[in-house]
């Protein structure tokens, strides 16, 4: 049974697994920058990863990514095929100083399945030099957000070259281990020659934890791997494997250990708390002027749907969508909070429940429906850059006190179980969230967020490097008005991780280990200093999109919770 599921296994990995048609190319490449403005002139870049988490994004300058790669003499004449899958604008591709193609781009696609297709070129073996090192070189910028799955590929094979595979698997379907003597995973390897694998563990940090390379023969073959020894620490890790034998296969993966025990790097900042008690009163003295409308094309046979309005902090009009159920009575109601930039755009997913259950998609002021509530531009500063030299006049001080003020009509509805509130959301949504289950805590009785943001600045800086490019172009905005130093202390004042210790109801957080923009250890920073009763849900191979449907995982928790 175990060698069946072992190939049925590697016949599968040959259609999935990044590198999948027997690779020439290496992974290892070098980013280098056309210019002079930035601070360093490279960035090692491995194909297997996002380029977000190789602080790599469009802020960078264009660049020639390059890498020398060997192609063996044959016997026998075959056709060469270059393949590439960058999620870029490419300028130019060069083999050995030849011209190949260039002037294309292939962009992001928002979606749990996404299809991107790639490029394929015929290279004539007048241009490839045998037995010896030959250069590849493409001219590159615009590099794409990808949220942390990795879409990039760059593969040169031959039709006489037959597959490999190597493919990471664990015993735990979370690939969560509670002690460091517990972590250990299985390598399943299929070479076509005798050669070597390596793999590479690193922390969210970047650090390297370890380096191991192991002989390789020629079949099938599986290896464990047991990591009891080296002492990990509490955090997050990512795998990188690759199988050298006459090309190259490679694969990666994400596993935690004891993230229960994460802790944030910074205390709370003097004058937090005065300064969202002053926020709270000085909403108190917006009168909110409340208004609903029912729309035909937002009702259902089961719920009608409103545009409802409101007056926030500054006297500002925002709005949101409104979903009740056509029966009489009192019902649970679910703030929904947004991402950054997010409006609700697509409905679906209110226009298809069938519980009894009263949502509010509210869209805090700069998003969707409230998108002329607040001007801003993108993509600096955007709304986290906003007036980032003056802590008054920050964007989050406002949006904090909309989630608030959507508390607040809830509590005017007659249709409304005030027993029985819920706020959920994921990325902006879940900093949105651990902030509203925190300043509205007497009202709040549940509430669900993913990888949120903005939560535990100082180590998203750290594991998210990119940040740090974000954050220059804030500040050149405002022409330097402040330090980098200064840029960080007023972030501090909208971090919801010190939120995280005032929320007094249930609580459930869902993270993907292979989220770049919002990595777990800052869900983990908010959940560990939360008292009340919590639970958490990891998905291993789930990036910041949510693959493996967030936002339905979530509905189970409040069905569960407030039984409807």
């Amino acid at each position: 049974m175990i060698k069946k599921h072992i190939i049925a296994y590697i016949l599968f990995n040959l259609a999935t697994t990044i590198g999948f048609a027997q690779n020439l190319i290496p992974f290892d490449w070098q980013l280098v920058y056309n210019s002079d403005t930035v601070t360093e002139k490279s960035t090692p870049i491995n194909l297997l990863f996002s380029w977000e988490r190789q602080g790599v994004s469009y802020l960078k300058p264009s660049g020639n990514l390059q890498t020398t790669f060997i192609v063996p003499k044959t016997k026998k004449s075959s056709d060469y095929v270059l393949e590439i899958t960058l999620l870029a604008h490419v300028e130019s591709i060069h083999i050995n100083d030849h011209y190949i193609d260039g002037d294309f781009s292939t962009d992001f696609i928002w979606s749990a399945t996404p299809e991107y297709k790639s490029r394929k070129f015929n290279i004539p073996a007048k241009y490839l030099k045998f037995n010896q090192e030959n250069s590849i070189s493409i001219q590159c910028d615009n590099y794409a957000y990808t949220g942390g799955k990795n879409h990039n590929a760059v593969k040169f094979y031959a039709d006489s070259i037959s597959n490999s595979a190597i493919n990471i698997q664990f015993e735990t379907e979370n690939h969560l281990f509670n002690n460091p003597s517990e972590v250990k995973f299985d390598l399943d390897i299929y070479a076509n020659t005798k050669g070597f694998a390596e793999i590479i563990i690193e922390n969210d940090y970047h650090e390297t934890s370890l380096v191991k390379k192991l002989p390789v023969k020629k079949g099938q073959q599986s290896e464990s791997i047991n990591l009891a020894t080296e002492n990990l620490q509490a955090g997050f890790y990512s795998i990188t494997a690759i199988l050298k034998d006459n090309a190259y296969t490679g694969a990666t993966s994400f596993f935690t250990v004891s993230p229960t025990e994460i802790q944030a790097v910074s205390n709370q900042p003097d004058g937090y708390s005065q300064y969202w008690d002053n926020a709270l009163e000085e909403l108190k003295t917006v009168a909110p002027k409340f208004k609903v409308e029912r729309k035909d094309e937002l009702s259902t046979e089961k719920r009608d749907g409103y545009i409802v309005q409101m007056q926030s902090i500054g006297d500002v009009t925002i709005y949101g969508y409104y979903f009740v159920p056509k029966k009489k009575g009192e019902f649970p109601a679910i703030i929904n909070l947004p991402g950054y930039g997010y409006g609700f755009e697509n409905l679906d997913e209110f226009l298809s429940v069938q519980d009894d259950v009263i949502e509010l998609a509210l869209c805090v002021r700069g998003h969707g429906l409230s998108a002329k509530s607040f001007e801003t531009e993108f993509p600096a500063p955007g709304f986290f850059g906003y007036e980032i030299c003056d802590v008054n006049k920050i964007a989050y001080r406002q949006i904090f006190m909309d989630c608030i003020r959507a508390v607040d009509f809830l509590l005017t509805r007659n249709e409304v179980d005030q027993s029985k509130i819920g706020v959920m959301g994921s990325s902006q949504g879940g900093g949105l969230t651990i902030m509203t289950a925190a300043l509205a805590a007497e009202h709040i009785s549940a509430c669900a967020y993913g990888d949120p943001f903005p939560t535990d600045l100082k180590n998203h800086i750290r594991i998210r490097t990119l940040i740090q490019d974000e954050m220059n172009s804030y500040l050149n905005y405002y022409d330097n008005k402040c330090t980098f130093e200064e840029g960080i202390n007023t972030f501090e004042f909208f971090d919801t991780k010190y939120f995280a210790k005032n929320i007094q109801c249930q609580t459930l957080y869902i993270t993907g280990l292979a989220d770049d923009d919002c990595p777990p250890r800052l869900g983990f920073s908010a959940f560990n200093d939360i008292t009340a009763p919590k639970q958490f849900k990891v998905f291993p191979n789930d990036s910041h999109i949510g693959e493996s449907n967030w936002k339905k995982e979530m509905m189970a928790f409040f069905k569960k919770q407030f039984e409807f």
